[in-house]
């Protein structure tokens, strides 16, 4: 009797979660805590797994591919070869030197090397993980939220491309009370995308390059869409703070910056533009995931040349803050 009702309660809690929208399962890169730049106060910042953009500057590489991805720290290892004597692959390989190398090309990213390596010279980027088991993370840090006028940021990569996780996900945060963020580059249709609005308490809305062709070159895709549904959140009445990152060379051009004002003053209000200059914090993780860095060696971008970006935005009205 007493087993029965238990079955029954828990089938009633697996029912109700399910309504809630908390078994809703996403990938998940990380999730970092105490953060001050992605919105106001002191907020966690939920990373997503995939992204459509390919921008060379990306300063999260992890979170660019929509699989898992092995993150190889080699100065880490202390050759212990727990990893290949669990590889089943073959992926694990010893070069001339005695250092142990990941073979990407056999790796089948199954985890066990990473699950074994007590070193953390293997880590893995990206867990299935349901809403539930997020917001609950999430709320352990209530008092700082509070206390800051803090809040969840949602980030990537890309959250729109999880749009069912990312709606769930907001919707759980506001049910709890947490001020909400949502970092995003706004290339998806506007129907996945409007749906998240309503939970949504600040944007943050990545805008690079204005012009169509340089768009395509340098990022991948058009930036029609993009600039689109900016017009059309921004309408909606969502509070939006734009952010630019200004890469040498690449992004800081002033015509870009006389075009951006002039779409921005044209859909206002937003709240600002942050003008975020380029730097090398993602450099190191291309090499440990195997990848080449396209930027190798280019050069900052100068308070001169942001305070002259600034001030072509200023003049038609824009609020500008340098870094955000």
């Amino acid at each position: 009797m007493s087993n029965a009702h238990g079955v029954g309660a828990s089938h009633d809690v697996r029912a109700a979660d399910e309504a809630a929208g908390l078994l809703v399962c996403g990938l998940v890169s990380s999730i970092r805590r105490l953060a001050v730049h992605d919105g106001p106060g002191i907020r966690t910042i939920v990373f997503l797994k995939g992204c459509p953009l390919c921008c060379a500057w990306c300063a999260a590489p992890e979170t660019q591919s929509s699989d898992l991805d092995v993150i190889h720290y080699p100065e880490r290892c202390i050759a212990c070869d727990r990893c290949r004597s669990v590889c089943r692959v073959d992926a694990i390989q010893v070069d001339v030197e005695g250092r142990r190398r990941l073979d990407r090309s056999r790796c089948t990213l199954c985890g066990e090397c990473v699950e074994t390596c007590y070193a953390e010279a293997l880590t893995m980027s990206g867990e299935r993980r349901t809403v539930g088991e997020v917001v609950a993370e999430l709320v352990r840090d209530r008092v700082f939220y509070e206390r800051s006028g803090g809040g969840v940021t949602l980030s990537g990569g890309e959250p729109l491309l999880q749009p069912e996780f990312t709606a769930a996900l907001l919707n759980a945060c506001k049910r709890e009370g947490l001020h909400t963020a949502l970092e995003t580059s706004g290339c998806q249709r506007w129907e996945a995308f409007e749906r998240l609005l309503t939970d949504l308490d600040l944007l943050l809305y990545d805008l690079k390059i204005m012009d169509p062709g340089k768009h395509q070159r340098l990022v991948g895709v058009s930036n029609e869409l993009i600039l689109e549904n900016l017009r059309r959140a921004v309408g909606r009445g969502v509070p939006t703070i734009v952010r630019v990152p200004v890469v040498a060379g690449l992004t800081d051009d002033i015509e870009n910056y006389g075009t951006m004002a002039e779409f921005l003053r044209g859909i206002s209000p937003i709240e600002r533009v942050d003008l975020l200059p380029y730097h090398r914090l993602g450099e190191g993780t291309y090499a440990r995931l195997g990848r080449t860095y396209a930027l190798l060696g280019i050069p900052l971008v100068t308070d001169e040349k942001l305070a002259e970006l600034a001030s072509i935005l200023r003049a038609h009205g824009v609020s500008v803050q340098i870094g955000g």
